[in-house]
């Protein structure tokens, strides 16, 4: 069953994956979510959720190579531009980014939605 916790036509959507170096510890691992939590107080966040990469089955149409993923809704493009150049997120991406030998983004607008 589907929650009733839809994101709105015209938002973007914000998804974020995270190669993290394999010379990290498992401790350097699990600290890394602190990148994640020291965004949620930018305000420009409408939603937010991060997590480590599932273990699903292998398919040709899956990529699971990745460490840490993170989802952030906007309400609207100037939001997500506006968080680009907070200097919330970039402390964060300044302190965090040693972890990380790659990190690729996908931006979506949403164009419709259930309900």
């Amino acid at each position: 069953m589907i929650e009733n916790s839809y994101a709105k036509k015209g938002q973007i959507q914000h998804f974020v994956m995270f190669w993290l170096k394999p010379q990290l510890t498992k401790a350097e691992i699990l600290d890394f979510a602190n990148f994640f939590e020291s965004l949620k107080s930018i305000k420009y966040i409408k939603t937010l959720n991060y997590g480590l990469a599932a273990n699903t089955p292998i398919r040709p149409v899956t990529d699971n190579s990745f460490k840490y993923s993170l989802t952030i809704t906007f309400d609207n493009i100037e939001d997500h531009n506006a968080y680009q150049d907070d200097r919330t997120h970039l402390d964060a991406v300044e302190k965090f980014s040693k972890n990380w030998y790659r990190v690729v983004v996908h931006d979506t607008i949403v164009s419709a939605n259930y309900g």
